[in-house]
């Protein structure tokens, strides 16, 4: 057998080299909680951050690679940024050592005026991946003057170097550029008012609801998606009433983005249009209601969501089974939940008796307790889940059995729940 020789592009080799696009993304979230304390707050590298001639080098690769393998390496840029220890790195192949060393370097935060200046500059590369790199290391950059010079470049008379001055401060999560976004969404440009609405959406201020709502009415599809979507980011119940009418909007993907901003308030106002999208002809939009519902928690949605368990689509019933679950006070499970126990979707049959457990409703203990028999593993492990939820003196008997289940965890979520009953017993007794 002759071995087979793989041959990648000089330019695209060093790219991936460079770049090291299999580094692992780190997970980025906002809640409403405050963040966790950083023990690397307000440390800077000990080893400093590539300098222009690196940069340049690296652009210029960057300009020289296929576009579509060049988006997927900047997508990688400061996966690693933000810790700069020692560790002796494990998993590199063979020569890959003096490679990582240049990566490393450019994974760390551009820290110098000229360096940021050259970026700057990019920012106006006729080619657009060339344009995200810049911004993204603008965005992450160390130099404190990094965020002045992006907002000034919003104002720059090249609406490519606007569009990506926009990213980058999406990228540096920068405060201070409230104003200047907001600005940027009169720009003469679509592409600049699109990018200025996803930044303001990452900034997460609530003073972007009002100019960001005014555009949910603009002529232009994508436009109206984006600002529904950056709305969806910022979560300010005071969207909902502008965000509503938009789950009957002409194109299906604005349709979606105001269902998946709904969801994101989770504001009660919005259930009755997110219902209204549960019927909606394009089976995307269907699924994202089914799960919007279940975010807003509504009880009043527990009637359009049994009904959407008949749905063509066998995901959308299953996240409507799903959604009935995470409802609030909702007593009594629809009879559509109950009968999902013995659907012919065995996912479905799962959820459905998770869903009963999240309810506790103790009418559905019957059918839980004859859906036990000859049911797989993980569907008598929801069970006995459900049965030890619902509390009811009927589910005794399974549960009873199920402690002598031939699957461990399900013998022991069994005989968890048959002794708490037996000591709530002994405490009402007593």
């Amino acid at each position: 057998m002759t071995a087979r020789c793989f041959r990648v592009p000089s330019a695209a080799l060093a790219l991936l080299l460079v770049v090291g696009v299999w580094a692992p993304a780190q997970a980025q979230g906002h809640g409403e909680d405050y963040d966790d304390p950083d023990p690397w707050t307000g440390v800077r590298p000990e080893k400093r951050g590539p300098d222009s001639a690196a940069v340049a080098g690296f652009l210029q690769i960057l300009a020289a690679s296929d576009p579509v393998l060049c988006q997927f390496a900047v997508g990688s840029i400061g996966n690693n940024w933000g810790h700069w220890n020692d560790d002796y790195p494990t998993g590199n192949l063979k020569d890959e050592e003096t490679h990582e060393v240049r990566r490393g370097m450019l994974s760390r935060p551009v820290a110098d005026p000229v360096t940021v200046g050259l970026l700057i500059d990019a920012l106006g590369s006729p080619q657009a991946c060339v344009r995200r790199a810049a911004a993204r290391m603008l965005g992450r950059s160390a130099e404190p003057g990094t965020a002045r010079r992006l907002r000034a470049a919003l104002r720059d008379g090249n609406g490519r170097v606007r569009e990506a001055a926009a990213l980058g401060l999406a990228s540096a999560e920068a405060a201070g550029a409230l104003h200047d976004l907001v600005r940027a969404l009169r720009d003469r440009e679509q592409p600049v008012i699109r990018m200025a609405v996803y930044a303001l959406g990452e900034l997460e201020d609530a003073r972007a609801v009002k100019p960001l709502g005014e555009l949910l009415r603009a002529d232009d599809p994508d436009i109206r998606a984006s600002a529904a979507a950056a709305l969806g980011e910022i979560e300010d119940i005071r969207a909902t009433d502008r965000l509503a009418p938009l789950v009957r909007d002409r194109e299906a993907r604005v349709r979606l983005a105001a269902v998946h901003a709904l969801g994101e308030i989770e504001d009660h106002r919005a259930t009755g249009a997110i219902a209204t999208a549960l019927r909606d002809p394009d089976v995307g939009v269907r699924r994202a209601a089914a799960e919007a519902l279940g975010e807003v928690e509504d009880g009043k949605a527990a009637g359009p969501l049994a009904q959407a368990m008949d749905d063509q689509d066998p995901v959308v019933r299953r996240l409507a089974g799903q959604s009935l679950g995470e409802l609030d006070d909702l007593e009594r499970a629809p009879a559509r939940l109950v009968a999902a126990l013995g659907d012919s979707d065995p996912e479905l049959r799962i959820i459905a008796a998770m869903s009963l457990a999240e309810i506790g409703d103790s009418t559905a203990v019957p059918a839980l307790s004859k859906a036990y028999a000859g049911a797989e593993p993980r569907f008598r492990y929801a069970i006995v889940k459900a049965l030890a939820e619902t509390e009811d003196r009927r589910g005794d008997a399974t549960l009873t059995i199920a402690r002598q289940d031939q699957d461990q965890i399900v013998r022991r979520i069994a005989a968890e729940a048959l002794k708490d009953r037996q000591e709530d017993r002994k405490d009402d007794g007593d």
